[in-house]
């Protein structure tokens, strides 16, 4: 038993000394993961057919994964604010380019404002004009028409897209894919400590794997009786 012990005192040493591999750590991060919307009318549907197409989503920008399927991926879009909410629904997988990352800034935020003219009004102290703060989300066309799909007062709704309205692409996505290339070799070879395992990590995990079992089977086997000589 005390051989046994000495023996594996010192694998049980080298193991504090050189930490395991992170085995779960790939999971871990993958938990949260991401798609960029590169492809033109690229749609959020509320369901998983295409009957239920609400709008088509801000090309360059990005959507949440929360699970992969076939034909559709289910997803999220937007933020919890003052005047943005979060969408949850479903977008063509084929249509979804998928990202290691998270993004800096994955999703769009642009408001515009519309008025309304109350017919009938003569002036102060009646109004004759009222204007809302829209959020917008994406587009849905009608024929030649476009129409914005947008949230006023905490209700979705569809707007005529105002005349001279756009926003800014984000380019994170092109910058990202001209950095990795370069970036993450040469990380890799300046910091080799950014290594997941080594060899010798694996090797002690092993024989640990191997020893472990064979220490416990030991102990709990029951003892042989002494063997005797026989009378002569």
């Amino acid at each position: 038993m005390k051989r046994l012990l000495s023996a594996i005192l010192p694998l049980l040493y080298l193991l504090f000394l050189f930490p395991t591999p992170r085995l779960f750590s790939a999971q871990a991060e993958a938990t949260v993961s991401y798609a960029c919307i590169l492809q033109e009318e690229t749609y959020f549907y509320s369901e998983k057919n295409e009957r239920s197409g609400l709008f088509t989503l801000p090309k360059t920008y990005f959507v949440k994964v929360l699970s992969t399927e076939t034909d559709y991926t289910q997803i999220e879009y937007g933020e919890h604010g003052a005047d943005s909410q979060i969408l949850t629904g479903y977008c063509k997988t084929s249509e979804l380019t998928f990202v290691d990352y998270i993004p800096t800034k994955p999703y769009l935020y642009k408001t515009f404002e519309i008025t309304y003219k109350i017919e009938g009004a003569t002036g102060a102290p009646f109004l004759t004009q009222i204007t809302k703060t829209c959020t917008y989300y994406g587009d849905y066309k009608i024929g030649s028409e476009t129409y914005a799909y947008v949230l006023q007062e905490g209700k979705f709704g569809y707007l005529p897209r105002p005349n001279g309205f756009s926003y800014s692409e984000n380019g994170e996505y092109y910058e990202r894919l001209q950095d990795q290339p370069t970036s993450a070799p040469s990380d890799e070879k300046k910091d080799p400590k950014k290594s997941s395992s080594t060899p010798v990590q694996t090797t002690i995990l092993i024989l640990l794997c191997i020893l472990i079992p064979l220490l416990a089977a030991i102990i709990l086997k029951s003892p042989r009786r002494q063997p005797y000589d026989s009378e002569e």
